[in-house]
């Protein structure tokens, strides 16, 4: 999952949660819908002060925002990793090896 797409996500996660819909999103925020449309499925990045913006329409912090675009990103990275291998694992696989 990108970053963009992420922030998408949880931006109509909050707008949906908010009981807003497109339109009235975009009238708080003072920007088009289209805009916003853009914004949700990832098709858009939005600047810092935009950030804000979209974080005053929807009566939260920026950093609400972002902590929740890290926690989607971390969980969706976790889905697409491998398990790694402890440090304990490592020692005792580099103890088996025999000389040669």
């Amino acid at each position: 999952m990108e970053t963009v797409e992420a922030f998408g996500a949880v931006l109509r996660k909050r707008r949906l949660a908010a009981a807003l819909t497109q339109e009235q999103f975009a009238f708080e925020a003072n920007i088009r819908r289209n805009y916003v449309s853009m914004l949700e499925l990832g098709q858009h990045q939005p600047t810092l002060s935009m950030l804000f913006t979209l974080a005053a329409a929807l009566r939260c912090h920026p950093s609400d925002l972002l902590l929740e675009v890290e926690e989607r990103l971390a969980k969706a990275r976790g889905k697409e990793r491998r398990t790694p291998i402890r440090p304990t694992q490592r020692r005792a696989r580099a103890t088996k090896r025999t000389p040669e």
